[in-house]
C-alpha cells in the first residue's frame, strides 16, 4: 500500500491547485456604485424630489435620473446655488426665474436653447460658446456685461433692469434676432450693425436716450 501514498498526495495537490484556480477565475460580483451628482443646494435637491428626480435630499442625486432630462422648472424654489446642473446633459429649457442665484453657469449644458432666469442676483451668467442658443431672459438681475457675439441663432434676449454698460449685438443674425430688451441699463449707446441700424426691428426696446450705433467708442 506504501507505493500509492505519492501519487495520491499528488492528485490531492493537483486537485487544490485546479480549485483555487477556478476559484479565482470567478468574476468579482461586488456591485459597481451608481454614479452621483453632488447637489450642494438643499432648496435645489427639494425640487428634484417635489419632480420625482431624486427620493430624499441627502445631498445629491443618481445621475442616471437627471442625465436625459430636457425640461426643468426650478422657478421661485428659493436656490442660491445651481452646482449640478451641468450633469444635466439633455438640458433643452432651463427656467430658474425668481431664484437668489448670483451665479448662472450652464456653459456645459451644450444642448440648451432655451434660459429663463429673469429676478435672480445674477452678476454672473455663462453660457459658453454655444451657437445654438435661442432665447435668454435675464432682465432684472445685477449683470454689469453679456457676450453674445456667438450665439448666433440667437431670437430673444432680455436684459431690461440690469447694470450693462457696454452691449454689441452687431454679429446677432437679421432679421431671426427679432427680441430684444436692453432698457433700465446705465449704458448709453448700444452697438449695431450696418444692417441692423437700417431697419431696427419695433421689439427692440431701449431707453429713449440710448442711441443704435455703429461705433460706440
Amino acid at each position: 500500500m506504501k507505493k500509492y501514498i505519492l501519487p495520491l498526495f499528488l492528485a490531492s495537490l493537483l486537485a487544490v491547485g485546479c480549485s483555487n484556480d477556478s476559484e479565482s477565475d470567478l468574476p468579482d460580483e461586488t456591485p459597481t456604485p451608481e454614479l452621483r451628482t453632488p447637489i450642494p443646494d438643499a432648496n435645489f435637491e427639494a425640487a428634484l424630489v417635489d419632480l420625482n428626480l431624486d427620493d430624499e435630499v441627502d445631498g445629491s442625486v443618481l445621475t442616471s435620473r437627471i442625465v436625459g432630462v430636457q425640461n426643468l422648472d426650478l422657478e421661485d424654489r428659493g436656490i442660491s446655488n445651481l452646482s449640478g446642473i451641468e450633469d444635466f446633459e439633455a438640458l433643452i429649457d432651463l427656467n430658474v426665474r425668481g431664484n437668489s442665484l448670483r451665479l448662472l453657469n450652464v456653459s456645459s449644458n451644450t444642448n440648451l436653447l432655451f434660459v429663463w432666469a429673469e429676478d435672480n442676483e445674477l452678476t454672473q451668467l455663462l453660457v459658453g460658446s454655444n451657437p445654438d442658443i435661442e432665447k435668454i431672459g435675464a432682465s432684472n438681475n445685477q449683470l454689469t456685461s453679456l457676450v453674445v457675439s456667438d450665439y448666433t441663432s440667437l431670437q430673444l434676449l432680455d436684459l431690461a433692469n440690469n447694470e450693462i454698460t457696454v452691449m454689441d449685438v452687431s454679429t446677432l443674425p437679421v432679421p431671426s434676432f427679432r427680441e430684444f430688451d436692453i432698457s433700465g441699463n446705465p449704458l448709453t449707446c448700444i452697438l449695431v450693425s450696418p444692417q441692423q441700424q437700417e431697419n431696427i426691428p419695433p421689439t427692440w426696446t431701449k431707453d429713449e436716450e440710448d442711441t443704435w450705433s455703429l461705433d460706440c467708442e
